[in-house]
């Protein structure tokens, strides 16, 4: 169960790391890149639960919800291992 946690803990760490290079990206030029692209296929499946649940003022901050989430899943699984 152990070894499992920690494999579990290490992919959504890795998955976090990539939306948020997803994330950051989207405000620069490079939306365009082949990169961007392989970033939006694996980002946008999770990302598109929380589109438009928190919109303020035209900016929709259900990406940082999403990202927040992802946020306390890795705390709980790494306080269990």
């Amino acid at each position: 169960m152990l070894i499992f946690l920690q494999v579990v803990y290490q992919i959504i760490q890795v998955y976090v790391y990539i939306m948020f290079v997803y994330i950051l990206l989207s405000w620069t030029p490079l939306v365009k890149s082949k990169f961007y692209d392989v970033l939006r296929r694996i980002c946008d499946p999770y990302l598109r639960i929380f589109r438009g649940k928190l919109v303020i003022s035209n900016m929709d901050f259900g990406g940082l919800v999403g990202l927040i989430l992802l946020q306390v899943l890795l705390y709980f699984v790494g306080t269990a291992i």
